[in-house]
């Protein structure tokens, strides 16, 4: 069917960082993918979200794989077993409180941004801040408490660490967002169980 580009585009801007010495991984990914099938899935979407199956868009295989790489450079000793991998379309509404993964690792690439929304934070994925006393802090600044805020855009792609807080702020009217997510398994250790 079609492919993953395991190369970001562009390299330069893509790396695993230490995000308050959390280590993340942050770039873009251009999946080849079904444009035409995606673009009418979108417009499908009126409010809120809805998932649609990843093998008629791309070939999810191949999209395991460069996670499960990606993973190698933020967890080198727990990429994870199973990879689940999901595509979302997000519509106006669409938002993910606070949330944590429940595997050795979580990510999200935006495929397609559709739309012209009021403000730049529609949809955009919020990573929080998890050291100790960070949900105490009544005015959050440096260097506690802030999120990073990475704008929904066409290729951003994050993987971060499955226990790692995250969330998504409210995707805004005459918006529409499609989103590859993927999930990894924590590997068990000496036959115990995650």
């Amino acid at each position: 069917m079609t492919t993953v580009h395991a190369t970001p585009v562009p390299a330069q801007q893509a790396a695993a960082v230490d995000v308050w010495s959390t280590s993340v991984w942050l770039g873009t990914i251009r999946p080849v993918l079904d444009h035409d099938l995606l673009r009418a899935q979108m417009h499908l979407t009126g409010q809120v979200a809805r998932e649609i199956a990843p093998q008629s868009l791309l070939d999810v295989a191949q999209a395991r794989s460069v996670f499960t790489t990606l993973a190698q450079t933020v967890l080198p000793h727990d990429v994870g077993s199973e990879v689940r991998v999901a595509v979302q379309i997000w519509g106006a509404g669409h938002r993910i409180p606070l949330a944590y993964g429940h595997g050795a690792w979580t990510a999200w690439c935006y495929l397609a941004v559709d739309g012209q929304p009021p403000h730049d934070r529609s949809g955009a994925l919020c990573l929080h801040d998890p050291r100790a006393g960070c949900d105490a802090a009544s005015v959050p600044g440096l260097p506690w408490g802030r999120a990073v805020t990475l704008k929904a855009q066409a290729g951003l792609t994050a993987l971060a660490p499955g226990w790692l807080a995250h969330s998504v702020l409210p995707v805004s009217p005459c918006h529409t967002l499609a989103v590859l997510t993927a999930q990894a398994d924590s590997t068990p250790t000496g036959g115990a169980p995650p």
